[in-house]
């Protein structure tokens, strides 16, 4: 049960996605042939949005780069060919689109696209990505500072997080309270914990799912708050009604957690 990573829980908030499709025909920059591809997609013409998407590829818009690069690494509309997809995401992250860069340096994180893994290039390509303004390419490339344990790390991923907090963005704070906790252990010191625990339950109250996931984690580990298993099925439950991978999971190990108890109980 404590195998739960933090990466997991992170991994709900921050994914590989099909970049938002953008239509506002007020907005010069946006061409129009993006309602088109949109139309396309929602009618799961996924075939037609992609050949759309190259026509305007074309042009050198690189969010249309980018949307073809991850079409072919899914195979949607096209064969999935992970080795164009990583030439497309290089070209859309050349032309400075941040998602791009984002995805690439996701992918060197988990050795997708064929690639080694290589934490050192997935931080170039999220320091861009935040540089250019991607908040979940900030909070990744935080994790990655705070995972390699150095003060001067800390530091840096802390500097990083700070603007994000004071906007109250949730994963930001959710990346610190969970950093605070780890810090709190490697110390032995109680107010770290304490003020990490606080931000958890807070998030979780506003229904924010990956600290509801780390609430629930808590509860059936018992490693940081006393063990409460109903209270941590009670959590997974719902949040497997959502269809949170993850806490379908989890929702299993703790009935069999459950049921090895109730075993123990009926034996004495």
């Amino acid at each position: 049960m404590k195998k739960i990573i933090l990466a997991s829980i992170l991994a709900l908030s921050s994914h590989l996605t099909l970049a938002e499709v953008a239509t506002n025909s007020n907005d010069p920059n946006v061409a129009p042939e993006f309602a088109k591809i949109e139309a396309l997609i929602k009618a799961k013409n996924m075939q037609g949005a992609y050949q759309e998407l190259e026509k305007l590829a074309k042009t050198g818009n690189p969010q249309a780069i980018y949307n073809l690069g991850y079409l072919t690494q899914t195979g949607q509309g096209t064969a999935k060919d992970d080795k164009k997809a990583f030439k497309l995401y290089e070209e859309s992250a050349k032309k400075g689109y941040p998602v791009a860069n984002y995805v690439l340096g996701k992918n060197y994180m988990a050795g997708n696209l064929g690639l080694k893994q290589d934490t050192n290039k997935a931080k170039q390509y999220l320091e861009k990505a935040s540089d250019q303004g991607f908040a979940d390419a900030t909070i990744d490339l935080a994790v990655l500072l705070f995972a390699e344990g150095k003060p001067a790390s800390d530091q840096l991923a802390l500097k990083k997080l700070d603007p994000l907090i004071k906007k109250n963005n949730y994963q930001a704070i959710h990346a610190k309270a969970l950093y605070d906790i780890s810090l709190g252990f490697k110390t032995k010191n109680e107010a770290p914990i304490k003020q990490g625990l606080k931000s958890i339950q807070d998030l979780a109250q506003k229904g924010y799912i990956p600290a509801l996931m780390a609430v629930g984690n808590m509860f059936a580990n018992g490693n940081i708050v006393p063990q409460n298993l109903p209270e941590a099925k009670k959590i997974f439950s719902a949040l497997a009604k959502e269809n949170i991978p993850q806490a379908k999971e989890s929702l299993t190990l703790v009935d069999k957690l459950i049921a090895e108890q109730s075993k123990k109980s009926v034996k004495k």
